[in-house]
Protein backbone atom coordinates (compact mmCIF):
# COMPACT_ATOMS: atom_id res chain seq x y z
CA UNK A 1 0.00 0.00 0.00
CA UNK A 2 3.11 2.03 0.71
CA UNK A 3 4.58 1.85 -2.79
CA UNK A 4 0.83 2.54 -4.23
CA UNK A 5 0.89 6.05 -2.37
CA UNK A 6 4.62 6.96 -3.59
CA UNK A 7 3.43 5.97 -7.03
CA UNK A 8 0.22 8.37 -6.39
CA UNK A 9 2.79 11.06 -4.92
CA UNK A 10 5.13 11.05 -7.73
CA UNK A 11 2.07 11.02 -10.28
CA UNK A 12 0.71 14.16 -8.22
CA UNK A 13 4.53 15.95 -8.24
CA UNK A 14 4.78 15.44 -11.93
CA UNK A 15 1.40 16.70 -12.74
CA UNK A 16 1.96 19.67 -9.99
CA UNK A 17 5.70 20.83 -11.88
CA UNK A 18 4.27 20.60 -14.98
CA UNK A 19 1.47 22.76 -14.16
CA UNK A 20 3.76 25.12 -12.99
CA UNK A 21 6.24 25.11 -15.51
CA UNK A 22 3.70 25.38 -18.08
CA UNK A 23 1.72 28.51 -16.42
CA UNK A 24 4.93 30.27 -16.05
CA UNK A 25 5.73 29.27 -19.91
CA UNK A 26 2.90 30.60 -21.61
CA UNK A 27 2.86 32.25 -24.36
CA UNK A 28 0.99 35.68 -24.09
CA UNK A 29 -0.87 37.27 -26.91
CA UNK A 30 -1.51 41.10 -27.91
CA UNK A 31 -3.73 41.97 -30.76
CA UNK A 32 -2.62 44.29 -33.40
CA UNK A 33 -4.68 46.86 -34.73
CA UNK A 34 -4.23 48.86 -38.61
CA UNK A 35 -4.14 52.36 -38.46
CA UNK A 36 -2.97 53.21 -41.87
CA UNK A 37 -4.84 50.75 -44.27
CA UNK A 38 -8.10 49.23 -44.17
CA UNK A 39 -7.33 45.27 -43.26
CA UNK A 40 -4.58 45.61 -41.68
CA UNK A 41 -3.88 43.67 -38.70
CA UNK A 42 -1.11 41.56 -36.70
CA UNK A 43 -0.27 39.54 -33.45
CA UNK A 44 2.47 40.15 -31.19
CA UNK A 45 3.34 36.76 -29.36
CA UNK A 46 4.64 37.20 -26.15
CA UNK A 47 7.26 34.32 -24.88
CA UNK A 48 9.81 33.41 -22.04
CA UNK A 49 13.51 33.58 -24.02
CA UNK A 50 15.50 32.25 -20.62
CA UNK A 51 15.81 34.32 -16.88
CA UNK A 52 14.49 37.57 -17.38
CA UNK A 53 13.74 37.92 -20.70
CA UNK A 54 11.52 37.35 -23.36
CA UNK A 55 11.10 37.20 -26.88
CA UNK A 56 8.53 39.36 -29.05
CA UNK A 57 7.72 37.98 -32.33
CA UNK A 58 5.73 40.44 -34.45
CA UNK A 59 3.48 39.22 -37.69
CA UNK A 60 1.52 41.02 -39.86
CA UNK A 61 -0.26 40.87 -42.45
CA UNK A 62 -1.93 43.25 -45.57
CA UNK A 63 1.01 45.96 -45.13
CA UNK A 64 2.35 48.00 -48.16
CA UNK A 65 4.12 45.15 -50.33
CA UNK A 66 7.68 45.31 -50.11
CA UNK A 67 7.81 48.23 -47.14
CA UNK A 68 10.29 49.09 -44.46
CA UNK A 69 8.69 48.73 -40.96
CA UNK A 70 10.14 49.09 -37.35
CA UNK A 71 8.94 47.62 -33.54
CA UNK A 72 8.66 50.16 -31.03
CA UNK A 73 7.50 50.27 -27.24
CA UNK A 74 5.40 53.16 -26.57
CA UNK A 75 4.06 54.86 -23.29
CA UNK A 76 1.25 57.27 -24.34
CA UNK A 77 0.56 58.34 -20.69
CA UNK A 78 3.83 59.73 -19.88
CA UNK A 79 5.03 61.94 -22.15
CA UNK A 80 4.99 60.04 -25.28
CA UNK A 81 8.09 58.07 -24.53
CA UNK A 82 9.20 55.45 -26.71
CA UNK A 83 12.11 52.95 -27.08
CA UNK A 84 12.85 50.32 -30.09
CA UNK A 85 12.18 46.97 -29.28
CA UNK A 86 15.28 44.75 -29.84
CA UNK A 87 18.80 45.66 -30.96
CA UNK A 88 19.90 47.71 -34.04
CA UNK A 89 17.68 49.53 -36.04
CA UNK A 90 14.26 47.68 -34.89
CA UNK A 91 13.46 47.13 -38.71
CA UNK A 92 11.85 44.46 -40.85
CA UNK A 93 10.49 44.48 -44.04
CA UNK A 94 7.26 42.94 -45.59
CA UNK A 95 7.24 40.44 -48.86
CA UNK A 96 5.74 40.91 -51.89
CA UNK A 97 2.47 40.21 -50.40
CA UNK A 98 2.35 42.52 -47.70
CA UNK A 99 3.04 40.15 -44.52
CA UNK A 100 5.94 41.03 -42.18
CA UNK A 101 7.69 39.47 -39.42
CA UNK A 102 10.23 41.01 -36.49
CA UNK A 103 11.79 39.13 -33.75
CA UNK A 104 13.35 40.28 -30.84
CA UNK A 105 14.58 39.36 -27.18
CA UNK A 106 14.42 41.89 -24.92
CA UNK A 107 14.23 41.53 -20.80
CA UNK A 108 10.98 41.14 -19.60
CA UNK A 109 11.24 44.54 -17.67
CA UNK A 110 11.45 46.35 -20.84
CA UNK A 111 7.80 44.70 -21.92
CA UNK A 112 6.26 45.68 -18.21
CA UNK A 113 6.91 48.83 -18.25
CA UNK A 114 5.69 50.05 -21.90
CA UNK A 115 1.73 50.43 -22.21
CA UNK A 116 2.10 49.68 -25.89
CA UNK A 117 3.31 47.97 -29.01
CA UNK A 118 3.64 50.43 -32.41
CA UNK A 119 4.69 49.13 -35.34
CA UNK A 120 5.88 52.56 -37.75
CA UNK A 121 5.85 52.48 -41.78
CA UNK A 122 8.72 54.21 -43.34
CA UNK A 123 7.55 55.38 -46.67
CA UNK A 124 10.75 56.24 -47.89
CA UNK A 125 12.27 52.13 -47.03
CA UNK A 126 14.79 53.87 -44.63
CA UNK A 127 14.44 52.90 -40.87
CA UNK A 128 17.01 55.49 -39.68
CA UNK A 129 14.55 58.52 -40.97
CA UNK A 130 12.16 59.83 -38.77
CA UNK A 131 10.37 61.85 -40.60
CA UNK A 132 6.85 61.44 -42.15
CA UNK A 133 6.56 57.92 -40.41
CA UNK A 134 2.87 56.71 -39.65
CA UNK A 135 1.99 54.26 -36.90
CA UNK A 136 0.37 51.18 -39.54
CA UNK A 137 -0.37 48.67 -36.32
CA UNK A 138 -1.22 49.36 -32.55
CA UNK A 139 -1.36 46.95 -29.69
CA UNK A 140 -1.80 47.30 -26.09
CA UNK A 141 0.60 45.71 -24.19
CA UNK A 142 -2.15 45.85 -21.23
CA UNK A 143 -4.26 43.29 -23.22
CA UNK A 144 -1.43 40.94 -22.23
CA UNK A 145 -1.09 39.15 -18.86
CA UNK A 146 2.07 41.27 -18.28
CA UNK A 147 1.42 43.69 -15.55
CA UNK A 148 2.65 47.31 -16.09
CA UNK A 149 4.64 49.11 -13.90
CA UNK A 150 3.69 51.86 -11.85
CA UNK A 151 4.01 55.48 -13.58
CA UNK A 152 6.92 56.56 -11.06
CA UNK A 153 8.64 53.62 -12.26
CA UNK A 154 9.08 54.08 -15.94
CA UNK A 155 11.81 55.25 -17.53
CA UNK A 156 12.38 59.22 -18.05
CA UNK A 157 11.21 60.47 -20.80
CA UNK A 158 14.34 62.18 -23.09
CA UNK A 159 13.96 64.97 -25.01
CA UNK A 160 15.45 63.72 -27.95
CA UNK A 161 13.96 62.46 -30.92
CA UNK A 162 13.35 58.46 -31.38
CA UNK A 163 16.54 57.25 -33.14
CA UNK A 164 18.12 53.64 -33.96
CA UNK A 165 21.72 54.91 -32.05
CA UNK A 166 19.91 55.67 -29.02
CA UNK A 167 16.81 53.72 -29.08
CA UNK A 168 15.02 56.26 -27.20
CA UNK A 169 13.40 59.64 -27.20
CA UNK A 170 9.85 61.09 -27.79
CA UNK A 171 7.06 60.59 -29.56
CA UNK A 172 6.91 62.44 -32.98
CA UNK A 173 7.06 61.71 -36.55
CA UNK A 174 3.17 60.62 -37.23
CA UNK A 175 2.71 58.55 -34.04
Amino acid sequence: MSKTRGVIAAVFFFLFATFITTAFAAEEKVDLKGRLWENVKGTATISDAGEGKKQITIEASNLKPDSTYTAWFVNEKAGKDMSGVGTGDYSFKSDAKGNGKYTAVVPSSEIESWDSLVIAYHPDNNPSNMENISTALKGDLGEAETAALPKESRPESPESRPSPETGRGTMGGGY
